[in-house]
């Protein structure tokens, strides 16, 4: 099989044939051999930071740290859909826009197309999530800031917008937490890095996928698995929000990555729960704050009112009349 490839020149723009389509790469090899791989698979996420908050000019917003991996999502309230739209909608639209900063990617040339890919996976991702049905006609806009890609890109983005929505105050039926696991060459990535994705990406295995109706069942065992699995989960409902799968899995590697997943989604659920509950408290003590200093000075107008009416108007204002130290020399 063929593939056409797009080749840039100095002079002109044209394209080469790839031949060899589903042959994995020299640098490839290269590159997997020098990787660290792990022994034992440890169904836990990262050391994560979590700040709910962190711009005061919009209503929802929430920083993300998954490891190297930094993500900042901006929620503002519903708006009404434009007018240009005469399509009446029955629930909400959610638009979410990921855009990469000018630091965060080597590889500028790709980096339209994958904002176009993450800003796609992760609408989807949070459809099921909202109450759509609260603000019809109206639009949610939702927008994601990748300061640096280590991995696990589009689950942290799922995470850290999760935690926007609710410090928006929108309406959702669950919190939504997801994680990444892969497989290559018989070795499980849990929280695959972005070389470890990156070599999943240039991995080529057409021959696992091409012609297996053919091949025979010790042909089919010794056939290589390379995959990435991306799991968003809403634990109380015990439903799926997003999979997405790349590559070729058999059916019991794919449960066994499903596993690891959704561990790893309910020890990202207790941890966005405990922050959550740590900004209502510290909310609330700011609250409180707030009210203590208005009835303080409730009560120096009072005080003040009350010295007026004493005094009478001339006599409180001599009174609160300060001689100057020069002049009285």
């Amino acid at each position: 099989m063929l593939r056409v490839t797009q080749t840039k020149n100095t002079l002109l723009d044209g394209a080469t044939i790839d031949s060899q389509l589903y042959t994995t790469p020299q640098d490839c090899e290269d590159f997997f051999e020098s990787i660290e791989k792990p022994t034992t698979v440890v169904a836990a996420p990262r050391p994560t930071f979590i700040r709910v908050g962190v711009l005061t000019t919009v209503r929802g917003s929430a920083y993300m740290e998954y490891g190297n991996t930094k993500v900042m999502a901006i929620v503002a309230p519903p708006r009404e859909l434009v007018r240009s739209n005469v399509r009446r909608v029955n629930m909400g639209v959610i638009n979410c826009y990921v855009n990469f900063a000018a630091f965060a990617s080597d590889d500028l040339e790709e980096v339209p197309e994958r904002e176009k890919h993450l800003s796609s996976m992760l609408t989807k991702a949070l459809q099921p999530l909202v109450c759509r049905n609260e603000f019809v006609n109206f639009q949610l806009d939702i927008r994601v800031l990748i300061l640096d890609d280590d991995g696990c890109l589009l689950s942290t983005a799922i995470n850290c917008c999760g935690v926007a929505l609710i410090e928006c105050g929108i309406s959702t039926y669950d919190l939504i937490t997801a994680s990444t696991a892969c497989i290559y060459r018989d070795h499980v990535f849990v929280n695959p890095t972005a070389k470890v994705e990156e070599l999943l990406w240039q991995h080529r295995a057409g021959n696992a996928l091409l012609g297996s109706s053919s091949k025979s069942k010790e042909e089919e065992k010794d056939v290589q698995q390379h995959g990435l699995l991306i799991i968003a989960s809403m634990e109380t409902f015990e439903q799926l929000a997003q999979c997405q799968q790349c590559g070729y899995l058999k059916p019991e590697t794919y449960v066994q990555l499903l596993d690891y997943t959704l561990e790893i989604n309910k020890s990202l659920r207790q941890l966005i729960k405990r922050v959550l509950t740590e900004r209502v408290k510290e909310q609330h003590v700011l609250d409180m704050r707030e009210k203590q200093l208005e009835h303080q000075e409730d009560q120096r107008l009072a005080t003040i009112i009350e010295k007026l009416q004493q005094q009478g108007l001339h006599e409180f204002i001599q009174s609160n009349i300060k001689e100057d130290p020069y002049t009285a020399k």
